[in-house]
């Protein structure tokens, strides 16, 4: 085993039982470290030997795994502690910290010895390192300016903003909108949420949850308009037709063309606009659970888990230790929380450091989506935890972004089966994930459409997209593309998550009567050989598994009517 390089030197006690209002104990240490950490570039200069040649792949990748750990644990730790509410001056240093820690990744990936390193990586024929050039040359594609980087993060700042006011002024033309107070006949303010509930006029509903949505068009449109036009000069600067074509070449949907295919797939009506989803719900019953502690459903779950070769060893009522196949993987925290939620800590890189990841839990488990979301978090912790390469960007990194939570959703499904009750038709549960989907789907093509055509010029199929899903008109097409934050980060990779679920289920369904599951565990989420996604892909669902084929193989799966025999391949 490699020796341990930098390890940051915070006690894993902090995780016990971690709460809010004592998070914060050890930043003055992180911060410290942060702002100490010496610059991986200089350190990768101290420890050349001189050895450049292509036999020496193996070599000079350790050093820059060993001149960069340091800095993503340290970013991994803060990112964690952005999750709680901070004092305002700590606010400051953690913001501080990130830019400082931003500047010399900038500093590495530009630098002449990573590009020629990244190029003969991708040249040779060991897979892991193949693997680590893919990872590094993503980061040299995505890489932008220190000027750039601060425009759009200022931009994006501002529609976030702009998206957070809950304020809706809407100018009504009669008395018929308003909503009085039943026990003093007086108008009073509402939450819009509330007021579609007491609204009782769909006219009414569908006119103020559209004036809602376009809220912050007038305050957005000039940010949003900037970050459209940044993407687009780097799009046409890297040979480009456009920004949604240039971020999605090195994805598994690598064109405009697959994406809009698969989100047609997706495309399914529920006649439930968005304005009538409250009042739907409130007349729906809930799938029938059985009560549970979290303490006993997570019980169920590592049972479900040892299937797969996993053990777990009860160090403390709050520090479990994971091992898979008699190798230690790191260990679990949990801590009580009002919501389900897996956090890394740090991420496992065999040969280095073992991962930590914190798990929050609620204490009783009293609906489907109470047990739900905790399966969701201990996937997303055994994925965390699962990663057996010797580099942190290939562990944490996907193949491709649109492919990269494939397993951990895989293993959702497997560890739903007989320990979460079946999610009733018609339910509450099964009404929300559908209008869920389909709300993301057209959100999906609206962030698409707009960063083709630069924020201008939208598609004029568009509003019948909404139609087709929801059953009425959103009067307002200019508003679609200021009502979701997503539009201004994820931007044309907002179909991502969609695509994941949608092919990680048809993995699961041609592959549940497989007798080794441990099987296609270890290729979706170990991966030991360093196989690539696609000889994954053959081996779990044969041929063929082009993007174009798979979506065609997603669509026929959906139809369970006409669902074919699907075969284990394994």
């Amino acid at each position: 085993m490699l020796k341990s390089i930098f390890v940051i030197a915070i006690s894993c006690n902090f995780c016990i039982n971690v709460a809010a209002q004592t998070a914060t104990s050890p930043l003055p240490l992180l911060i410290n470290q942060c702002l100490q950490l010496p610059s991986p570039i200089e350190t990768l200069n101290k420890s050349d030997d001189g050895t450049n040649g292509i036999h020496d792949l193996w070599a000079q990748s350790y050093r820059v795994e060993k001149s960069l750990l340091g800095l993503f644990n340290v970013k991994d730790r803060l990112l964690f502690y952005k999750s709680f509410p901070l004092a305002p001056f700590h606010l400051e240093a953690l913001l501080h910290c990130q830019l400082r820690l931003s500047d010399m990744m900038s500093e590495m990936i530009n630098s002449a010895q990573i590009h020629a390193l990244s190029a003969s990586l991708l040249q040779s024929e060991a897979d892991e390192l193949t693997q680590l050039g893919m990872r590094i040359s993503t980061l040299i594609k995505n890489e932008t300016s220190q000027t750039t980087k601060s425009q759009l993060y200022t931009a994006q700042a501002s529609v976030k903003h702009g998206l957070r006011s809950k304020d809706l002024t809407f100018e009504f033309t009669g008395t018929d909108c308003l909503v009085t107070n039943p026990a003093t006949q007086t108008n009073f303010h509402l939450s819009i949420a509330s007021y579609l509930i007491r609204q009782k006029d769909q006219d009414c509903k569908k006119r103020v949850w559209q004036a809602y949505q376009g809220r912050a068009r007038k305050k957005n449109m000039q940010s949003l308009i900037r970050i459209a036009d940044i993407r687009q000069k780097k799009a046409q600067q890297a040979g480009f037709v456009d920004h949604s074509t240039f971020s999605l070449a090195n994805q598994f949907l690598s064109s405009p063309e697959l994406v809009s295919s698969f989100l047609d797939v997706e495309t399914n009506p529920i006649n439930i606009p968005p304005w009538e989803i409250g009042n739907v719900l409130s007349t729906t019953s809930k799938t029938p659970v059985t009560e549970l502690t979290s303490i006993a459903f997570i019980q169920l779950l590592y049972a479900k888990a040892n299937t797969l070769g996993f053990k777990f060893d009860i160090v403390t009522e709050h520090i479990h230790r994971v091992w898979f196949n008699g190798r230690l993987l790191g260990d679990i925290y949990f801590n009580d929380h009002k919501h389900s939620q897996a956090k890394r800590l740090r991420a496992p890189v065999q040969g280095w450091q073992f991962g930590q990841v914190q798990l929050n839990t609620k204490t009783q488990l009293s609906s489907y989506r109470d047990k739900q979301a905790l399966v969701s978090a201990m996937a997303t912790a055994l994925s965390q935890l699962s990663a057996s390469h010797h580099y942190y960007l290939v562990n944490v990194l996907g193949e491709t972004s649109d492919t990269s939570q494939l397993g951990q959703f895989w293993l959702e499904h497997y560890l739903s089966q007989n320990t979460l009750e079946p999610k009733q038709l018609k339910s509450q549960e099964d009404t929300i994930a559908k209008y869920s989907t389909q709300l993301k789907v057209f959100r999906a093509k609206v962030a698409l459409d707009f960063y083709r055509h630069s924020g201008s010029n939208m598609d004029h199929k568009l509003p019948a997209e909404f139609a087709k899903a929801f059953g009425q008109n959103w009067d307002q097409p200019e508003d679609f593309p200021y009502s979701f934050l997503a539009i201004t980060d994820l931007g044309p990779l907002y179909y991502q998550q969609l695509w994941q679920r949608a092919l990680a289920n048809l993995i699961y369904l041609n592959t549940q009567n497989c007798q080794n599951q441990q099987t296609v565990f270890e290729l979706l989420l170990v991966n030991e050989d360093s196989l690539n996604l696609k000889q994954r892909l053959t081996t779990l669902l044969g041929q063929p598994s082009d993007p174009a084929s798979l979506i065609k193989r997603i669509q026929n799966a959906s139809n369970v009517e006409n669902r074919p025999f699907l075969s284990c391949h394994l």
